[in-house]
This record gives structure tokens, sequence and C-alpha cells, in this order.
């Protein structure tokens, strides 16, 4: 038995019945992927989210399907238009406080909106794993560029996110143990929410470090047709995520640029790139050893969002891959400046940056040396040892 099975079977022993809350898995991302993570340590865990799109889990994860339980929400998305359900915000209290959790022994919510906001019972601990406090909310995103709506969306927003703040920051008080996923989240969940989080950075699979055969790098390549050297963009197609700051910089740069991801930022995109063939759109990969060994074949990763984290730009530098990163967020806390990339504040500064770029002066061994320290082993220890202590505070108050 090995140490991760061996924990696997304590952990059962002190909680038997969990309950993992997510928000909406409809777009597989960083939450998603620690959520995943989580599943090592908690097998046994029942999901609960407020709808699931079971063709974009189930080719990774083909026995969730059964762990998961939807809101009513998934039922009216199966009648209503396709996505027309991220249009039904004022629904979102309802939904989560219909889960009906009684009789779990514990309760994680792993959530960057409003997971948190489920109702637990005296004796449940509720643990929050916050991406971030909702950013619409908080940081004032909207998310509407790519969308028809947009002219409407902008003055009910107004509106319906003073509803909404109300009721996030009145859920944060069914909280009981926080955990950031950096440092700079723990400092907004202090801020927003008044509330001292523990940090517990989230962890990169082993096969990131392992590099992909010559055969496989070759197929790759060949099935993506990628050029001989490329930019590369790993993102949901969210405005928040500054894709177009990429494609700006690397049309002025004349680098080819990759861009791997979906969302509903992917039309205004394409209409940015129009007419200028370095820029190539690959839609979602759902092969992570793809993705991976797409992650080898670049010569380096942009990242222009302001992130909590930043899982995308870990998983580069696992695969060897050095980094351009928005000098702000969790990024500083996960780049090394000048051994595994550099920091850029502004799209001119991403544009300098690039025009000068020079792989040779970044070492693969150091730059994987680095991601070490975010690895999922790592967070699966971190994360036992927390959950063991709550366990024993738990026992002190019964």
């Amino acid at each position: 038995m090995t140490d991760l099975q061996s924990e696997v079977v304590l952990i059962k022993k002190k909680f038997p019945k969990v309950a993992v809350v997510a928000d909406q898995m409809s777009s597989f991302g960083g939450a998603d992927r620690e959520m995943f993570s989580l599943l090592q340590l908690l097998p046994h865990a029942d999901i609960f989210t407020i709808v699931f799109d079971r063709n974009k889990y189930l080719d990774k994860y083909p026995n969730l399907d059964e762990k998961v339980h939807t809101s009513f929400v998934q039922k009216l998305s199966n009648i209503l238009p396709k996505h027309f359900y991220r249009h039904l915000k004022i629904l979102t209290p309802f939904a989560y406080e219909s889960f009906d959790l009684r009789g779990y022994d514990l309760v994680i919510s792993i959530s960057a909106g409003p997971g948190k906001g489920v109702i637990t019972g005296l004796n449940q601990p509720h643990v929050a794993m916050v991406m971030t406090p909702p950013r619409s909310l908080w940081d004032k995103e909207l998310n509407v560029r790519g969308s028809k709506f947009k002219a409407l969306y902008k003055p009910l927003s107004i509106i319906l996110n003073t509803y909404m703040r109300i009721w996030d920051w009145t859920t944060s008080r069914r909280v009981d143990y926080w955990i950031a996923n950096s440092k700079y989240i723990a400092r907004k969940i202090k801020k927003i929410y008044d509330k001292e989080a523990t940090v517990i950075y989230p962890g990169v699979e082993s096969k990131y470090f392992i590099p992909s055969s010559r055969k496989e790098r070759e197929k790759v390549r060949e099935k993506y047709n990628l050029p001989k050297e490329f930019v590369l963009v790993v993102s949901r197609l969210y405005d928040h995520k500054r894709v177009d700051w990429a494609i700006h910089a690397c049309v002025e740069a004349k680098k080819n640029l990759v861009i791997v991801g979906e969302g509903p930022d992917r039309k205004y995109l394409k209409k940015e790139a129009r007419g200028h063939n370095n820029i190539q759109f690959l839609g979602f990969v759902k092969d992570d050893t793809e993705v991976k060994t797409i992650y080898e074949l670049a010569d380096v990763l942009l990242f222009c969002g302001l992130e909590d984290f930043g899982l995308v730009p870990v998983e580069a530098m696992a695969c060897g891959t050095p980094v351009l990163g928005y000098q702000d967020g969790g990024l500083l806390e996960t780049i090394k400046e000048g051994v595994t990339g550099e920091f850029f504040k502004t799209e001119e500064n991403l544009k300098s940056l690039l025009i000068n770029f020079d792989k040779r002066r970044y070492n693969k061994e150091e730059i994987k040396k680095h991601a070490q320290q975010f690895s999922e082993e790592k967070f699966l220890i971190n994360l036992n040892n927390h959950l063991s202590q709550i366990y024993e505070e738990k026992k002190k108050r019964e």
C-alpha cells in the first residue's frame, strides 16, 4: 500500500461521508483540476454542482457521472438554449441553498463563485477552498465582450450584483475553515470577508514533469500543424484573460501564436486576429497528454490575465517552458524572474519582451526544479494535514 493509499484509508475513517461542492462544471479549468486532485485523497466524496456538462468531463474522468449531483438549473439548461443558464444568475442562491447535505461528515466547497453558499449543519465542518472571491461581484468583471446581450447586461449587472454581493458576504458567515490558493487570495479573503485563510498551493500532476518522447512530439506537431517555433496561450477565452494582448503583441513582434482553449470571447478574438496567418486557434484540447506536449514544443507561454494562482503557468514550467506573465496576483508567487520567465505590466511591455525574447537564456532543468515547489504531491500532503487538524478540533468540541 502506498503512502497516499494509507492516507485515503485514514481520512475515510475520520470523515466517512464527504460532500464536495463545485461551481458549475461546464468549462474545464484550474478549479476542476484542483477538485480532481482533491478526489485522489477523498475518492469516496460526492460532488454537488449547479450544472454539469458531461461531455466535457467524462472523457477525462469516466467514473464521475455517478458521483455528481446537480441542481434544478440542470433541468432548465436541458430545455433552454445552449449556455442560457448563465443568464439566470438571480437563481444562484436558490440553487446552492437547495442542496440537502444532511448526513455528510465534511463539506468542502471549491469555488471561484457562489459554491460556498450551501447550508450546513451545526456539526458539519464546512471548508471553503477559495479560488477567488467572485470577480464579477468584487472586481466588477462582466466578461460580456463577446455577447450579443452586452448592452443589456451592463445596466442590469449594477442592480443584480448589489443583491448578489449581499448574499455572497452573508454566506461567508457559514464557512468554518478557509483555504486560499495563494497569499494574494488570502489577502482578498481578509479584505472582503474579514476571515483568515490557510494558504495551500494547488499542485501540478507528476506527468507534466516527464518529457514526451520524440515520437509523441512529432505526432502532436503534425496533428495540430504547429510551426517549428511558436508562442503559446492556454486559457479559457474570457475578457479578463486578456488574450487580445497576446494576439496584438505577437502580430507586432511577428511571432507565431497558438491559442488553446475556448470561451465566450472566441468570436471577438478571432476578429482581432483576422488577416494574420501567424495566429492559430486550436480550441479545447481534450487530451491532457497532448496539451503537455504542446507546452514542451512551445518557445514560451504567455499569461496576460490577473490570476489568483495560475495553474497553467506552473504546468508550463513543469514542462521546462519559460513564462511571460502579468506582474500581479498569484503569478508573483510562482514565477521566478530571470529564471523561469519575466513579468510585464502593459501590452507595450509584452510586445517589447517578445521582440527581445531568446529562449536560450533559460535552463529547462532549472525551470522544472522551481516548479517542483508546486507539485500535486505537496498539495495532497498539505491538504491531508489540514483536514486531520480539522478532525481533531471537531473531536474536541463533541
